[in-house]
């Protein structure tokens, strides 16, 4: 948006929502829950309604398959090379309880650098292992490959603009019932773990509607246009709805996502100076589950929650900004632009239909 938004507040604000969250598992408490969600679960929902929103403009505003695979490989990719590479050769040595020698001779280390092409591998040798939540380097990975195939199924779905929103619509109808029935309907049938190319598909099913949703908004922005008075009106009906079955996620569908977009492109955008710093969000989705299970191990602060989340904050926000700043950006810069005569051409084929 050219003249200003929210996205990268939202972005940043769910980032650390998904830190805050963690910071009770990882540290042995219970996780706060809210319509059934547990924070971070929401966080990472409202990440895949930004995605969603964001990745269908990208997409329709210049629907060439080379040049929109190469922008999203160009987002994922170098930040997750730097965290696998940092969290493998740098955290894993220093940390392990091996001797170094065996650490970088054991088999299971070069398991790790799957996570560079999306097949989630959470343990590296002899890192975490004594932490209360045992083994698990970065949770945080599972969503990547669960959100790059929601960028590889959009321009399936919105392959012309030419009823884009109605093929929008009707998928997030289909899969949100799916996702609905299989988890919290009363014949739910994923009650035992099934996992597709190293993700578990309950996980994939619970936060792929709302890229959908994201994605659907945007295909409908010209006949609905969210605002924050109708966004504090459903959040306090989703607070109401039953708290059994799918009603609280059946809630949480149809208020998170016009929430999330009335905040976005609410005018004016007086929280769009954050990005000022750069674009911190991914940054920072990435690199603190890894800093909390360090921050747990060295600092002592299992059964401590919130000074988990206190001191493994700063850290995770500077190495954020050290990713924006030595590689995203940098990444960002490299992203193909549409020709303009093609995007002339385009703009006079719309103003003749």
């Amino acid at each position: 948006m050219k003249d200003g938004d929210n996205f990268g507040a939202i972005r940043l604000l769910a980032a650390i929502g998904v830190v805050f969250g963690h910071s009770f598992p990882l540290s042995g408490a219970p996780s706060i829950l809210l319509l059934g969600n547990a924070v971070q679960a929401l966080a990472v929902k409202v990440f895949f309604v930004v995605s969603g929103y964001l990745i269908a403009q990208s997409w329709l505003s210049d629907p060439n398959p080379v040049r929109y695979l190469a922008k999203r490989c160009l987002r994922i990719f170098p930040a997750l090379v730097f965290v696998v590479c940092l969290s493998a050769l740098i955290l894993g040595p220093a940390v392990t309880t091996l001797p170094v020698a065996d650490y970088l001779r054991a088999p299971h280390l070069s398991f790790y650098f799957r996570n560079i092409f999306l097949y989630p591998v959470y343990s590296l040798p002899g890192v975490f292992g004594g932490n209360i939540y045992p083994d698990a380097v970065n949770g945080s990975l599972w969503s990547l490959p669960v959100e790059f195939s929601m960028y590889l199924a959009l321009p399936i779905l919105a392959f012309r603009a030419r009823g884009a929103a109605f093929r929008l619509v009707l998928a997030t109808l289909l899969l949100g019932g799916l996702s609905l029935y299989a988890l919290r309907g009363a014949g739910s049938f994923l009650d035992t773990k099934v996992v597709v190319f190293g993700t578990d598909l309950r996980s994939a099913l619970d936060v792929a509607p709302y890229f959908c949703l994201g994605a659907s908004l945007y295909g409908l922005r010209a006949w609905l246009k969210p605002n924050i008075q109708m966004a504090m009106v459903l959040g306090a009906g989703a607070l109401l709805a039953p708290p059994a079955a799918f009603y609280p996620e059946l809630a949480l569908y149809v208020a998170l996502p016009y929430a999330v977009v009335a905040f976005a492109l609410a005018r004016p955008a007086r929280f769009s100076f954050i990005e000022r710093l750069g674009d911190l969000s991914y940054g920072t989705y990435l690199f603190g589950f890894p800093v909390q299970q360090w921050v747990v191990e060295m600092f002592g602060t299992a059964h401590h929650p919130i000074r988990t989340f206190a001191l493994a904050l700063p850290p995770t926000l500077l190495l954020a900004f050290a990713s924006w700043h030595l590689i995203e950006r940098r990444m960002m810069a490299l992203k193909p632009r549409r020709p303009e005569r093609e995007a002339a051409v385009t703009a006079l084929a719309g103003l003749k239909a």
